[in-house]
C-alpha cells in the first residue's frame, strides 16, 4: 500500500516593493531599521563603542590631570582629548556597520531580503541611510559622554580651548556617518566581514602610516587623503595637513565611491 504525502505550500516571502500599504522607499527603511535593530551584534558594538569611548577618554583625562598636578600646563580641552578616543572605537562602529550586511550573506538571509526589496538602488540606499543614521547619532552621543567623563577627571576642567563641544560631536558624528556609508558599500563589494573590517582597518590606520613612513612625497600626499586622515582633520583638527571642508570632500569622496561599486556589485551578481 502507497503514502502519498503532501506537503504544505511554503508561503511566499512578501515583496515590499509595491505593495499598497508600507511598500517603496518607506517600507524599505522600516525593513532595515527592524533588522539592524533586533539583532544582538548591534547592541554589543554600540556597548563596546560606549565602553572604549569612555574608557580611553577617562584615561586621557586622568593622564592630563596628572601633568597638571606636576605643573604641566594641558592646553586641550576635554571634548578634543575625548575625539581622540575614537581613534580605537570607531572600529567598533565600522564594524557595526559591516556586519549589517555581511551577517546577511553569512547566514543566507540575503536571499530573502533581495527578495522583499528587489531593486539594488533602493535596499542600498535603505540600508546606507539607516546605518549611518544609528553610528552617526551614536557618535555624537558618545562623543559628548566621553568629553563629560573627561572633564570630570580633569577636575571639572577642559572646558575651554578652541571649539566648543556640541561643535566637536557635531563633526564626530558626521564622521562617523560617513565611515558607515563607506563600510557598508565596501561590505557591499566584498560580502565578506573578515574582508571588509580588514580592508577598512588598512585605510583607517596602517596605510596612513605605512605610506608617511616610505619616504617619497606623493605618497604622504596619497596617505593625507585617506579616510582615517581626513577623520583626523575634521575632529582633530590641530596639526592636521587641511581644514575642516577638504577633510568633509575626502570623506564624502571616499564614502560616494564605495556606494557605486557596491551598486554595480549588486546589479551585477546575485546573493
Amino acid at each position: 500500500m502507497t503514502t502519498t504525502t503532501t506537503q504544505a505550500p511554503v508561503p511566499a516571502l512578501p515583496r515590499l516593493e509595491g505593495s499598497p500599504t508600507g511598500g517603496g522607499s518607506r517600507g524599505a527603511f522600516a525593513f532595515e531599521w527592524t533588522k539592524l535593530t533586533s539583532v544582538r551584534a548591534t547592541w554589543w558594538n554600540l556597548l563596546a563603542a560606549l565602553v572604549l569611548t569612555v574608557g580611553f577618554a577617562g584615561m586621557l583625562g586622568l593622564s592630563a590631570e596628572a601633568s597638571s598636578a606636576k605643573g604641566v600646563a594641558v592646553d586641550e580641552p576635554a571634548h578634543r582629548l575625548a575625539a581622540q578616543a575614537f581613534l580605537v572605537s570607531q572600529l567598533a562602529l565600522v564594524a557595526l556597520a559591516t556586519l549589517a550586511v555581511t551577517s546577511e550573506y553569512a547566514g543566507g538571509t540575503a536571499h530573502a531580503t533581495l527578495r522583499a526589496v528587489p531593486r539594488r538602488g533602493r535596499l542600498l540606499a535603505a540600508k546606507t541611510t539607516v546605518v549611518a543614521l544609528v553610528v552617526g547619532a551614536a557618535g555624537t552621543v558618545l562623543q559628548l559622554a566621553g568629553g563629560l567623563t573627561a572633564g570630570v577627571l580633569m577636575g571639572g576642567g577642559g572646558t575651554g580651548g578652541d571649539g566648543s563641544p556640541a561643535a566637536t560631536a557635531l563633526a564626530v558624528g558626521g564622521h562617523l556617518a560617513l565611515l558607515a556609508v563607506l563600510s557598508v558599500g565596501l561590505a557591499f563589494v566584498l560580502r565578506s566581514a573578515a574582508g571588509a573590517l580588514t580592508s577598512l582597518i588598512m585605510l583607517l590606520l596602517a596605510l596612513p602610516q605605512l605610506l608617511g613612513a616610505l619616504g617619497p612625497g606623493w605618497l604622504a600626499t596619497a596617505s593625507d587623503h585617506l579616510p582615517g586622515v581626513a577623520g583626523e582633520a575634521l575632529t582633530a583638527p590641530d596639526g592636521a595637513p587641511y581644514g575642516a571642508a577638504r577633510a568633509v570632500l575626502v570623506l564624502v569622496g571616499w564614502a560616494l565611491a564605495a556606494q557605486l561599486a557596491a551598486l554595480v556589485t549588486l546589479r551585477r551578481r546575485d546573493a
